[in-house]
């Protein structure tokens, strides 16, 4: 079973995360970015994660890919067809969308990216955010929003989110504020922290360890 990935995408950091959880082996893939021919060849399209299994490709949507991997349902997979999978998402939309425009410019300068990739990698995105420059002149603001809606969040991971055992609805949050921890001028308040911490705790989570094991 193999698992192509991006290091810093929360789409992909989502199977991993999942993965560890259930301790399942995997052979880690970790694609430059600017690899097109991979992900076409396997899926049709750029886009990441791709899991196989043996010789079946499955989806390169993240969910779809957990809910296939969890046989035994460890992680509630039912939960996405509540109510409460919208106001997540809502959630996730808001804080993304500032975690991106803060930590790409960061995120280029991991050893996931070389020369090339990381042009390419700056080129796709400014096209959509802007230039990178711009986004780092226009932090304040961008933090300022990130810290306000990750206010709302507080009150809900008194352990995991609204509940005792971890769901999906944690891997999902996790893996979308997680790469703030490589943002150099900010510090997840104590309860957001403590709270990866334990998601990371369970899923044997480790950002970087693709480029770090031997």
């Amino acid at each position: 079973m193999k698992l192509y990935h991006y290091v810093h995408c929360p789409f992909c950091i989502r199977v991993r995360m999942a993965l560890g959880l259930l301790n399942i082996e995997f052979d880690s893939i970790v694609l430059p970015y600017n690899d097109e021919e991979t992900p076409k060849k396997l899926t049709g399209v750029k886009m990441l994660p791709i899991f196989t299994f043996k010789d079946t490709l499955s989806s390169n949507e993240s969910l779809e890919i957990i809910e296939k991997i969890d046989e035994r349902n460890i992680l509630q997979m039912e939960k996405l067809q509540s109510e409460e999978r919208k106001s997540v998402e809502d959630l996730l939309s808001k804080l993304g969308n500032d975690v991106h425009s803060l930590c790409m410019p960061y995120w280029i300068w991991t050893p996931e990216f070389d020369n090339t990739s990381r042009a390419y990698f700056q080129q796709k995105k400014e096209l959509k955010r802007g230039s990178f420059n711009k986004l780092i002149q226009n932090k304040a603001q961008f933090l300022e929003n990130f810290s306000k809606n990750l206010e709302a969040l507080i009150p809900q991971i008194e352990k995991f989110y609204k509940s005792d055992s971890l769901t999906i609805f944690d891997i999902m949050i996790a893996s979308h504020i997680w790469g703030m921890y490589i943002f150099p001028e900010y510090q997840f308040p104590k309860a957001v922290h403590d709270y990866l911490q334990r998601v990371k705790a369970e899923c044997r989570f480790d950002y970087h360890i693709d480029f770090w094991k031997d």
